[in-house]
């Protein structure tokens, strides 16, 4: 008997594929068989009163947990958004500083501008420095992204380690912390630098577009409109594009990498791409940064002869990558679109998906699953 479930919708459940299995075949934007990337939010005291920084420096309301709680809400939208099975855990929202506001001191930072041009890497490197001296005072956590909220920055910074510093008043934009998020997770702004774009600056990432090491983002600067991103990359006007030039101008121009906030291009950042979200995978949750999550995920493309389980190399069998996962139902097989001929024999919990590039599946002629993220 040949068996074919549909896989559309909010649903997941358990199927038989070969033997015996206990994969977790997850579609539609479930809660189920995800990756919780921990964050730690640490909001900075004023040295003067010890009230939390006010959301803008005119108005009396403050930063509250619940402001915090609706941004990482805002940003686990974007993330199921994309069937990868990534979402960010709010563990801890903490108070840190004292009424001195001397160095090292917490506090000290409540009124420092980390975005300011000709001192940001001077004032990282210190509060970096007074972080490892400190890390309780700092309430510092090896197992979760460090997130500081101070008054002074205009905007948010990442720090390259381990860090992000949040402005009071840049709260509220779930967007603006992810972009931070992305940069923590090796990407880069699409214009294709990892510095901040000032005014008056000239250069690649400027004035000439830069590489963002992403294959599926085309060339991008924040000051160009749709038209212009267009004629620089298919030398035709935005409404003359097909289907899939519009796709990749929109990619860039709504892209939560971009800056593009800078001249407003007609919609919201909410947008990564295939090629984002992979090297997200590959260069951090799969390696330097799997302390702060639960998991990893295990690629698997027939089309490739390699067996490493990255995006670059990943598994030619979805056995393999099974074979290769954790035992307690945590990590990821991510397929490339494609047919699976093999007979699966899975005994530990784990999640199975596709990405967006296409529909998977897996199994013999006879019993088998399809998975799509559509």
């Amino acid at each position: 008997m040949n068996t074919k479930p549909a896989m559309t919708g909010a649903l997941a459940l358990k199927l038989l594929i070969g033997f015996f299995c206990q994969a977790h075949l997850a579609f539609g934007d479930e809660e189920d068989g995800v990756i919780k990337i921990r964050l730690s939010y640490k909001i900075i005291l004023s040295p003067k009163d010890h009230n939390r920084p006010r959301l803008h420096t005119q108005y009396a309301e403050m930063v509250s947990d619940e402001i915090i709680r609706e941004a990482v809400d805002e940003m686990n939208a974007v993330m199921a958004s994309y069937w990868r099975g990534y979402r960010f855990e709010l563990v801890e929202i903490r108070e840190v500083g004292s009424y001195t506001g001397s160095y090292p001191d917490p506090s000290h930072w409540f009124d420092v501008d980390f975005i300011e041009q000709d001192k940001q890497a001077k004032l990282l490197r210190q509060m970096e420095a007074a972080i490892e001296a400190y890390p309780e005072r700092y309430a510092w956590r090896e197992n979760a992204v460090n997130i500081y909220i101070n008054q002074a920055t205009n905007g948010a910074k990442w720090k390259f380690r381990d860090s992000i510093v949040i402005g009071a008043h840049s709260v509220r934009a779930g967007w603006v912390q992810l972009h931070e998020l992305g940069h923590y997770f090796d990407l880069r702004h699409t214009q294709g630098d990892l510095g901040v774009t000032m005014l008056g600056q000239t250069g690649e990432g400027y004035t000439s577009p830069g590489d963002d090491e992403i294959e599926d983002t085309i060339k991008d600067l924040p000051s160009w409109s749709r038209n212009e991103i267009a004629k620089h990359n298919f030398s035709v006007k935005y409404d003359k594009l097909d289907a899939e030039q519009t796709e990749l101008v929109d990619d860039v121009a709504e892209n939560i990498m971009s800056y593009h906030f800078l001249k407003p291009v007609g919609a919201n950042l909410r947008r990564l791409t295939e090629g984002q979200l992979d090297r997200w995978t590959d260069a951090t949750l799969n390696f330097y940064r799997r302390q702060v999550c639960d998991g990893r995920t295990w690629f698997v493309d027939r089309r490739t002869p390699c067996n490493e389980g990255t995006s670059n190399h990943p598994y030619d069998s979805v056995q393999l990558a099974a074979a290769a996962a954790n035992d307690h139902g945590g990590d990821i097989i991510l397929l490339r679109p494609g047919e699976y001929h093999e007979t699966v024999t899975i005994n530990k919990p784990l999640t199975i998906r596709a990405t967006r590039r296409g529909p998977a599946s897996i199994g013999t002629p006879f019993v088998y699953a399809e998975i799509s993220a559509e």
